[in-house]
């Protein structure tokens, strides 16, 4: 892979390429459709899963099919008024709410966190030392994921290097790329130290 490759490799982020890639397969194996793609192609494709998908997804799907085009040198036909105006005509006649995942709750993250000081202290006294390790690990990373809503990815990229502990005050978290940085510019977050629950202390 030469320097320019690996540049062009690294502005689209590996989950975004193999969900874009799935979305043009469902296009050309599930549905039939063919790529190079037709306006009017596309807007059949939208009609017939305008009952079975939510409009994200749909949007999603347009997305996939327009870079697809675009990647491939041709017009992107998911621009085109006749697409535009189905799917508009979708949003009118079947608008969904988004389906959220229920947040954790006090009383089940003090839970979790009790019996993860008590799998600390056990292993601890027993001398487990990977054991005690990963229970210190999780607690801490609980806490940081809800106290900061981060997700599980963003929590997942946290490296050792970019976390600055100040006593007393908290800790300072860049992630060099989070879901809403398009231009990976990477953020640092505050986390301030709590008198409970404390995923700095942790």
């Amino acid at each position: 892979m030469t320097n320019l490759d690996r540049y062009l490799d690294a502005a689209t982020r590996e989950n975004t390429r193999r969900s874009y890639a799935g979305a043009a397969r469902h296009f050309e194996v599930d549905w039939g459709g063919h790529l190079p793609a037709t306006a009017d192609s596309i807007a059949h494709y939208l009609a017939d899963y305008a009952e079975k998908l939510a409009l994200n997804t749909l949007r999603h799907r347009l997305a996939a099919l327009a870079q697809w085009h675009h990647d491939h040198g041709f017009a992107d036909p998911t621009r085109a008024p006749l697409v535009r105006k189905v799917f508009k005509g979708i949003a009118a006649l079947h608008p969904r709410v988004d389906k959220r995942a229920t947040p954790l709750q006090i009383t089940q993250l003090t839970q979790v966190s009790d019996r993860l000081d008590a799998t600390i202290a056990s292993s601890f006294a027993l001398g487990a030392n990977a054991e005690h390790l990963q229970a210190l690990r999780d607690r801490a990373m609980v806490l940081l994921g809800f106290w900061r809503g981060f997700r599980t990815d963003e929590l997942m990229r946290l490296q050792v290097e970019h976390i600055q502990i100040v006593a007393g005050e908290g800790m300072l978290c860049f992630l060099p790329h989070t879901k809403g940085d398009r231009q990976n510019q990477g953020t640092t977050f505050k986390v301030p130290a709590l008198s409970r629950l404390c995923p700095v202390t942790a």
